[in-house]
């Protein structure tokens, strides 16, 4: 009991620990964890949130991509989950990678475009069977009431993705869907979070695989 009791205790101090196996739970308090990448940008970690501001320049740097947090992972199948608040982005896009990209949630808020051709975009999702390429846009699916980035402006929203087999149950603050796709069962080794101008919060990064 006593041992129980102090394994949860050091649980509780641990600021950021892969909790078993390909699980992964990400307390945002420190700047280093041994899965997760924060690039293009100053990314700040205190108090269980990691935020940033897009800096235009390093924006053009990185051809017109924003900040960006990665986080490693061995498993095909499982449930992602993270509380984020994005001010002011133009867009938000949540990916899971392995041999090139596999399934995309691109939060789009067009009152924001930066050019002619981000304001014809809209929020969507995307999902590929096969390897991303140039000639592989993968396909977009649109589900009714799909929010757009503007509805979810300045305000904390809950963001879960669960894969199990071939199906992904996607819920996005109140909307709520699944999808049945080839890509779902593709091999995913990477899990990226990034954004493109305003700042961006996120909190309670967590990855749990299927028992």
């Amino acid at each position: 009991m006593v041992h129980h009791q102090f394994m949860l205790c050091l649980l509780a101090m641990c600021p950021a620990v892969i909790v078993s196996g390909g699980d992964i739970r990400d307390s945002l308090s420190t700047e280093k964890f041994e899965n997760r990448a924060a690039e293009r940008g100053n990314w700040s970690f205190q108090e269980g949130i990691a935020s940033v501001f897009s800096d235009p320049e390093l924006y053009k740097k990185y051809t017109n991509h924003g900040p960006i947090l990665k986080w490693e992972t061995n498993c095909s199948q499982g449930t992602t989950a993270f509380d984020m608040k994005s001010t002011d982005c133009q867009r938000v896009v949540f990916t899971l990678n392995g041999d090139g990209h596999i399934f995309r949630i691109s939060l789009i808020d067009h009152e924001k475009a930066m050019n002619s051709f981000q304001k014809k975009s809209k929020s969507r999702m995307i999902a590929w069977a096969e390897k991303s390429s140039k000639a592989n846009k993968g396909e977009s699916l649109q589900p009714d009431g799909f929010p757009s980035l503007g509805e979810l402006n300045n305000k904390w929203t809950h963001i879960s993705v669960a894969v199990r087999e071939n199906t992904a149950s996607i819920t996005i603050g109140d909307f709520q869907t699944s999808i049945t796709h080839k890509a779902m069962q593709r091999d995913k080794e990477e899990i990226t979070i990034s954004f493109a101008s305003g700042s961006f919060q996120l909190r309670d990064f967590t990855f749990q695989e299927n028992k």
